[in-house]
């Protein structure tokens, strides 16, 4: 994003001009005085040292906190110390902070430079700290079993839609006096909304104000020592005698090993879960995810905007999830992307994303002198060029993901049909797989033999991609190229290009007529790659992908048709639909499900919890989740208008 706190250096350290006051401060005689005076106010007074060694070592827990002001961060890494020194490893930390004005990557680090004792929170910190856009940023650090939920927006459109259950509060900010608007009643409203026996806050402020405000929301309040030179601070707790209890955390079977399924398993294993992979293959990522390159950007229009909004957040999520598995260079590669204009119709799509979403600093519009600048080799119209677009070797991607100690494979197992008695029942060809309290089916296409009654849409297409040895003509090309098809940069003397689409064509053998029009499509990116329509191919894989005919994933739970039927009263609210079952979809990402996939698992994996009553801070808005429903069709179907495109789309 373009849009970051407005700051000053003085005596080098950052002050806000908008709010007339520091981030932080230290002292010749005292360099780490912000660090403590975190510690104290925050990290003490809402007791999470003595709250952490008491989390239990022998199975999951999870702890919320919710901050007020992100700012430079250091309330988040002084959180992470203590969280590394103190917390059992089964425990997971989520940190969800709202900032309207984020620092810049380079102030973020020039500000840490403080503070050397954090310098490795600080580094695993900004490495996630990329692709920022309004609204939910998820931070994931999985070194530190923590999650960083970062709401880049102003807390009053915030707080009204948090849906959490908070263990501590940092209230934080800029003091009353520089910031009221942030002072104000739906903070309180939210913090009551968002209590639970035990929650508590800590904020430096003792304004009379704040505390009958606190007083009013249901918290006990008292004034206690503040730090340095601030004589009184206001901390409290959610009065209640009733214990929480520690809720065991679901077991979960899925059924496809591909991308979805991988990072569905990924990202649930990570908050803690049991989870069984099935898949009727011998190898992992069989399908379209066996692919040896996938590219990694997203494809705008600006007409279909609840498309638009799934691919920007998918896009800056999927960057930031690649980057944590740990793959090698030859499996992950930022090598930047220029999506051509070619024709009248795509020149014109080109003009019309770069005016929508040029702001957001994931693209901008470039000339064809300077696309060819870019590229290397010479292009001839505008395009849209993503600077840190990529290419991922999705099974390597896949594999890197299974590797969880909390995940289990069993491949050969062809599941063929789903029951529910005490718990979900697998039967595959072979085995009855038993004790399951969810089932995510995640088998693309093949999701309709297994579910015939479950009212989804599903488009099979056929693609075949190829790779040819390095050409003279391509030795010069920097960056991916992406006309109807793509094509790679050199990496291990190879380019990859395609691919192809075949609608309704089910077959996967590997066709030389499809391999000519990959070649004839590249021979078409780039007056110099005219001779490259004759080029050897060296290897080549046709897959099936599967999409929807909104061209938007089926993600969240399946409902029994039975209860799904039109009857003399519409129904205008999710709320007013069946209960979840303990059965959730999560197909048909069509050609982009490596880009797509991990942002809906991990929202997925979230939603999936909170059926389960474990309520953990939500990636996305209700509407933005229901416009994902796997039977969205049948509800147009049956005239259920008022449940058709929820999302709320914003800029």
């Amino acid at each position: 994003m373009t849009t970051h706190a407005a700051l000053e250096w003085r005596d080098g350290l950052p002050y806000s001009t908008t709010f007339d006051d520091t981030y932080f401060s230290v002292s010749p005689d005292h360099p780490q005085h912000g660090l403590a005076e975190t510690r104290h106010v925050f990290l003490q007074q809402n007791h999470l040292q003595q709250r952490w060694q008491n989390l239990p070592a022998d199975k999951p827990s999870h702890f919320v906190i919710v901050e007020t002001g992100f700012g430079s961060g250091l309330n988040f890494l002084a959180t992470l110390q203590l969280w590394r020194e103190t917390a059992p490893v089964s425990a997971h930390l989520h940190f969800v902070s709202i900032e309207i004005a984020p620092f810049s990557l380079q102030d973020l680090q020039q500000a840490h430079a403080h503070f050397p004792e954090l310098a490795e929170y600080s580094q695993a910190l900004c490495e996630q700290y990329r692709f920022l856009q309004p609204g939910i940023n998820q931070l994931e650090l999985p070194n530190f079993s923590t999650s960083l939920t970062l709401h880049i927006a102003d807390a009053a459109s915030v707080l009204g839609e948090l849906d959490l259950k908070a263990d501590a509060w940092f209230l934080d900010g800029f003091a009353p006096s520089k910031n009221p608007e942030m002072w104000q009643a739906p903070l309180f409203e939210c913090m009551a909304k968002c209590a639970k026996a035990g929650t508590t806050f800590a904020t430096f402020t003792s304004a009379g104000f704040v505390r009958r405000q606190l007083q009013e929301a249901g918290f006990q309040t008292k004034k206690t020592a503040g730090y340095g030179a601030k004589r009184e601070m206001l901390c409290g707790e959610w009065p209640s005698q009733a214990i929480t209890p520690l809720l065991d955390m679901p077991k979960i079977a899925i059924i496809g090993a591909g991308i979805a399924g991988c990072s569905s398993a990924w990202f649930l294993a990570s908050m803690g879960c049991e989870v069984h992979v099935f898949d009727r293959a011998e190898t992992i990522a069989s399908g379209a995810s066996g692919n040896p390159r996938g590219m990694l950007y997203p494809r705008l229009n600006t007409e279909e905007l609840l498309n638009d909004e799934l691919a920007l957040r998918s896009y800056s999520f999927s960057l930031r999830h690649f980057a944590n598995l740990g793959l090698a260079e030859d499996a992950f590669k930022h090598n930047g992307l220029l999506q051509l204009g070619g024709a009248a119709r795509e020149q014109k799509r080109v003009h019309k994303v770069a005016a929508r979403y040029a702001h957001l600093g994931l693209l901008q519009h470039v000339d064809a002198a300077q696309a060819t600048e870019l590229a290397g080799v010479p292009l001839t119209s505008d395009c849209l060029y993503f600077a840190d677009a990529a290419w991922v070797n999705p099974r390597e991607a896949c594999i890197a993901m299974l590797k969880h100690v909390n995940i289990h494979v069993h491949l050969q197992q062809n599941v063929i049909a789903l029951s529910k008695q005490d718990g979900w029942q697998l039967q595959s060809s072979t085995d009855l797989h038993q004790g399951f309290d969810a089932v995510i089916v995640a088998n693309a296409a093949n999701a309709a033999e297994l579910l015939p009654d479950s009212s989804m849409w599903l488009n099979p297409v056929r693609g075949q991609m190829g790779m040819i040895a390095g050409q003279s003509a391509m030795q010069d090309l920097k960056m991916i190229l992406c006309g109807i098809g793509y094509l790679t940069p050199l990496q291990d003397g190879m380019h990859a290009m395609g691919a192809t689409f075949a609608h309704g064509d089910l077959d996967t053998d590997v066709r030389d007529a499809d391999n000519a029009s990959n070649l004839n499509m590249v021979s078409h990116l780039s007056p110099q790659f005219n001779a490259v329509s004759s080029a050897e191919i060296t290897y080549a894989r046709a897959s099936m992908r599967c999409g929807s005919p909104d061209y938007l994933p089926y993600v969240g739970p399946l409902l029994p048709t039975d209860n799904l039927k039109p009857t003399s009263i519409s129904i205008t609210d999710y709320e007013d639909l069946p209960a979840p079952q303990g059965l959730y979809i999560h197909i048909a990402h069509g050609s982009k499900g490596l880009m797509t996939a991990p942002y809906c698992a991990a929202v997925l994996a979230r939603r999936l919890l909170k059926d389960f009553s474990i309520v953990l801070p939500q990636l996305t808005e209700d509407s933005f989740w229901n416009g994902l429903h796997p039977q969205r069709l049948l509800f147009k179907q049956l005239g259920w208008k008022k449940l058709l495109k929820p999302f709320k789309v914003t800029g």
